[in-house]
């Protein structure tokens, strides 16, 4: 059990931060019993604990204790542990060397970690502030540069680590679902439904451009075929005849999508109201905001996508901003779909602290808006579905992989060979820390001039084959909601045995959640070192979970100590 010493001010965001790394903890009682005590106000146990960990970048009164001195402080620090960069954004003080190093901060500048052994257990003494992190990450996010990293969940696993080297054993409940290795969450904003609503506008003749001359460009330094370039030369050709009806209309590729994605489903965001830009943007080009169509132009469409088990999200306009428009927005999709539950990615990934608020009180289900127009990553540092700060309840499921950021002019722009060695390794971060990769390709990335449907389908042959789970955006929702739901009411351990009382409800039209249980080197000595043991058990509803881990120890499953890189070396 971890028993937690915050600041008044952190609480909310120290029980989120115990949502995505689901293991037993509680605020610290004076009469509770813990094997680790985390600090972040400079309090410390009544009592000696087996671990103390102290995160602050202020001189603590208990520090003395200890010999241990500030050097200097920084902010907005790159640091590194043994096998990982991570930034920190907020202050970070840099000790003078007195205890074995943990963490140093970039550049040589010092020691930010260190761990001390005393007569009852171990301190380890962080100079940063951990919650406050976690704060910077869910709310403001990360600036592009370090997209690449997953800064909250390295957070997650460093905490993890210190807590096993220390000899204690880790239960949790991972991000992972049972029989498979990660989540994948397929979505495609649909910003339009045909070239057909646009005759001689920015659109058509920005098409035009594009297939003709970028096109080329594009064949003759080598990023595009002569067979791509070819089509969508023959695609501009077409053009009068899509525009009279006597040819299928390119741009509209649900039936596609439908095919490429066979077993798999994915979600469509669709806009509720035409010819609105909407208002507050602040982006160059806002006018052009405003699409040709609405959901009434494909409500045939939509009403059978959603009766074959696709799903059908609000694509908002100025819902970001306004609780009035998001309710009239979200009550446009449901009425023509004809269901309740609804989820929403704003239109251009607008989004400012009045959203989560707009959003919850709107009856939205979720938001998936939360990521980059300009670049792949992770914008709050996370795999995981959190609670958006300023919402009670509203979850948030984070884009990590837009295609027109990884392969688009204007952004990232990306050879497929550069772009697919950088969504390898989002792939690695994800098999490496659990989680969802929720990925964005638009209506039209399919069809000319993109022409990007056959790195799209690579993209769901990877995922098949790294054995991950493929849902719409509101059952991977509802399965973080289930693991939000699940309480550890009481670990006890006896012998070589583990006793979970536990309460939650399953469900079981999603895959079920599993019990894991890391083994430190101290108790298991056959692990090899560098390297993670654990073992995992399923979980089935039941309020009481035995383990035995002299039977199941045999059945271990050991992980490398990973490396965790950035993209950096893709391009």
């Amino acid at each position: 059990m971890i028993g937690v010493l915050a600041k008044k001010v952190d609480r909310q965001i120290v029980a989120e931060f115990f949502e995505l790394f689901k293991t037993p903890w509680e605020f610290y009682r004076t009469n509770g019993e813990y094997d680790v005590v985390i600090s972040t106000n400079g309090d410390i146990p009544k009592v000696p604990v087996r671990l103390l960990i102290q995160y602050s970048s202020n001189l603590l009164q208990s520090d003395s204790e200890h010999s241990i001195n500030i050097a200097v402080t920084h902010h907005m620090t790159m640091l590194q542990d043994a096998s990982r960069r991570f930034p920190i954004y907020g202050k970070v003080a840099v000790f003078e060397d007195s205890g074995e190093e943990l963490v140093t901060a970039a550049r040589d500048l010092g020691v930010v970690a260190l761990r001390i052994g005393t007569t009852d257990g171990q301190v380890i003494r962080a100079g940063f502030d951990l919650f406050d992190e976690v704060t910077y990450l869910l709310s403001k996010g990360q600036p592009a540069e370090y997209a690449p990293i997953p800064t909250l969940d390295v957070h997650i696993a460093m905490l993890r680590k210190w807590i096993l080297e220390a000899g204690i054993p880790v239960v949790e409940i991972p991000p992972v679902p049972m029989d498979y290795n990660f989540i994948a969450c397929l979505t495609h904003d649909v910003d339009f439904a045909g070239i057909r609503h646009h005759k001689f506008d920015h659109t058509m003749w920005g098409f035009v451009y594009r297939a003709l001359l970028c096109s080329l460009a594009d064949t003759l330094r080598g990023k595009l075929t002569i067979a791509k370039m070819l089509k969508n030369w023959q695609a501009v050709i077409s053009l009068p005849l899509v525009y009279f009806g006597l040819r299928k209309d390119f741009w509209l590729e649900f039936e596609k999508y439908q095919e490429i994605e066979g077993q798999f489903r994915s979600t469509f965001f669709l806009i509720p109201f035409k010819n609105r830009m909407g208002t507050h943007v602040s982006a160059p080009n806002a006018g052009r905001r405003a699409t040709r169509y609405d959901i009434d132009d494909i409500s045939e469409v939509a009403r059978k996508l959603n009766k074959e088990g696709w799903e059908i999200g609000l694509h908002g306009i100025d819902a970001w901003h306004s609780a009035k428009s998001a309710q009239t927005e979200v009550n446009r999709i449901a009425e023509v779909i004809g269901q309740k539950e609804i989820g929403n990615r704003i239109h251009w990934l607008c989004f400012n602290g009045e959203s989560p608020g707009a959003l919850e009180s709107a009856g939205i289900s979720y938001d998936s808006t939360l990521g980059y127009n300009n670049a792949v990553g992770f914008r709050n540092g996370t795999t995981q579905v959190f609670r958006l700060l300023g919402a009670k309840t509203l979850p948030e499921l984070p884009l990590h992989l837009q295609d027109v950021a990884l392969l688009g002019r204007g952004a990232m722009n990306l050879s497929d060979e550069q772009a697919w060695r950088v969504c390898t390794t989002l792939f690695d971060h994800v098999l490496t820390f659990g989680g969802v990769v929720t990925i964005l390709w638009h209506m039209r990335s399919l069809a000319p001039e993109r022409l990007w449907d056959d790195f799209y389908i690579k993209l769901l042959e990877e995922i098949r084959n790294r054995n991950g789970w493929v849902e719409t955006a509101s059952k991977v929702v509802n399965w973080f909601a289930m693991r939000r739901n699940f309480v550890f009411a009481k670990l006890s351990w006896k012998d070589e045995a583990l006793k979970i009382d536990a309460s939650g409800q399953l469900d079981s039209a999603i895959p079920s959640l599993k019990v894991r249980v890391y083994f430190p080197r101290q108790i298991d000595s056959a692990q090899p070192k560098g390297a993670v043991r654990y073992v995992d058990v399923p979980w089935s509803g039941e309020q009481q979970i035995e383990i035995d881990l002299k039977e199941t120890l045999a059945l271990h499953r050991v992980v490398p100590a990973h490396n965790t890189s950035d993209f950096s070396d893709c391009f």
